[in-house]
């Protein structure tokens, strides 16, 4: 192929070649360049430099690290006297890089003909040519949320990154993934802080789909950390469903790796820390979680007399009681172990007061389904403002109950590997603190009581369990 241009006699110029394309594809740049450089050769200019944004969209802000940004540092030095491009597409798609471009004084010149920024007939077509890409941008834009959307509420994939625990088309399960991703909601269930699990994920070899942008470690994959952790463990994607701008819109064509339940719960424990503050923090096994059986305060690490002894101390009142740590974590370790151990203990799992979750979800569904018809007949006028809000604060009291039994119904996990193990003991000893005091958190309320004065020995009595299921 080649391109001819007639030969125009003109004083040289200094040119600045400028090419942008929105996808990683160098033969587009490379075509661009052959038809820049051909324009410019034809008018006798000298090529002074080359300016390529590669990957790179026009209509989203351009930063300092990019050609563009360097184009208009050199146009207001005064390093070139005319910009080339193929079209003003590719050079600018807004306003405000009009006006940028214009305030440095440059001239424009495209395959499809020049605009001089210097005189006011020049300004006033670009301007009209830059608020027309705008609105075919804005157009453009549009039509992909629709598409977007549609796609989403039939629980359709619609591209982008490769999502963890899937092959790239995010519908084939990638089996190692997949089963830390089982194991990432099982072990936060059971205690296991998010960090600890980047950490487990980290020495597997898994990596996220993100990468490093420090000098160093540039282009390299991101290794898990907390925060990207609770990302997954948040994520809808992996109970099966389909999300749209933070609302789970469908059931999704790719396979569920958890059930609800389990998501629910790692995702109201998330939601709330309180949830879990007591349960999965703490030095001793008890500090936090223990309650002080005069007054109803937890119990905290401290309070005893000899330096080094471990010992428990009501957080509300140091006069209440203070004793060593180490028998009363003896005794309560061993009643959690016999009561995982006994012949009834699966019924921990399925006791009567445990939720019927197909029952739980349809009323979810109901209560979902009255919001949008409150919301319709608000915006219908069948309903005012006040009544609006007085129903959809009690209609939204009645999902965050359902939803918190559904997330209470996911806590089996918890004690599942305790209850099916053949030796329950020796379980519970290969297990971390924030681990056991998940399960003694799920099983009982411990209280503490005062040992009396004068007593030396420990007495089984002064501790008191009461079982919640």
């Amino acid at each position: 192929m080649c391109m001819t241009f007639p030969k125009i006699n003109a004083p040289t110029r200094r040119a600045a070649l400028y090419f942008r394309q929105s996808l990683d594809v160098q033969e587009g740049i490379d075509r661009q360049r052959f038809r820049c450089r051909a324009l410019a050769q034809s008018r006798g200019w000298e090529i002074v430099d080359e300016y390529v944004d590669n990957d790179t969209s026009a209509s989203k802000n351009r930063g300092q690290n990019t050609a563009w940004a360097k184009l208009i540092a050199d146009a207001s030095a005064g390093r070139f006297d005319v910009v080339v491009a193929v079209d003003l597409d590719r050079l600018l798609r807004t306003i405000s890089d009009l006006v940028t471009l214009t305030d440095t004084g440059a001239k424009v010149l495209t395959v499809d003909g020049e605009i001089d920024l210097t005189t006011a007939d020049g300004e006033f077509r670009a301007t009209m040519l830059a608020g027309i890409a705008r609105f075919e941008t804005r157009r453009k834009g549009e039509r992909q949320k629709r598409a977007t959307l549609q796609a989403a509420e039939k629980g359709r994939r619609t591209g982008g990154r490769r999502p963890f625990g899937f092959d790239q088309d995010g519908m084939t399960l990638r089996p190692t993934e997949a089963e830390a991703i089982r194991s990432g909601y099982v072990d936060f269930l059971s205690g296991v802080p998010l960090a600890a699990i980047a950490r487990k994920w980290n020495a597997q070899g898994l990596v996220t789909g993100q990468k490093r942008y420090s000098p160093a470690h540039k282009g390299e994959p991101s290794p898990w950390q907390a925060y990207s952790v609770r990302m997954v463990l948040t994520n809808p994607r992996y109970q099966g469903k389909r999300a749209h701008l933070g609302e789970i819109v469908a059931d999704a064509e790719w396979p569920a790796i958890v059930d609800e339940s389990t998501w629910q719960a790692v995702n109201a424990a998330l939601s709330n820390p309180a949830r879990q503050s007591a349960a999965k923090r703490g030095k001793y096994l008890l500090s936090g979680l223990a309650v002080c059986g005069v007054c109803g305060a937890t119990a905290h690490a401290g309070g005893s007399a000899r330096r080094g002894v471990p010992a428990y101390r009501c957080s509300g009142s140091n006069g209440h009681f203070a004793r060593k740590s180490e028998p009363v974590d003896s005794f309560v370790q061993a009643v959690m172990v016999a009561r995982l151990s006994a012949p009834d203990a699966r019924n921990l799992l399925t006791t009567a007061k445990s939720p019927d979750v197909d029952a739980l979800r349809l009323s979810a569904l109901g209560v979902r389904e009255r919001l949008d018809a409150l919301a319709t007949d608000f915006a219908d006028g069948a309903l005012t403002s006040s009544q609006l809000r007085t129903a959809t604060e009690r209609l939204r009291k009645r999902l965050s109950a359902i939803e918190s039994e559904l997330a209470d119904a996911g806590r089996v996990d918890v004690l599942g590997p305790l209850v099916g193990a053949s030796d329950a003991n020796a379980m519970w000893e290969s297990m971390n603190n924030s681990a056991k005091r998940a399960v003694i958190a799920t099983l009982a309320t411990v209280t503490l009581h005062p040992v009396g004065r004068g007593k030396r020995s420990f007495d089984p009595e002064t501790v008191g369990i009461e079982w919640l299921n």
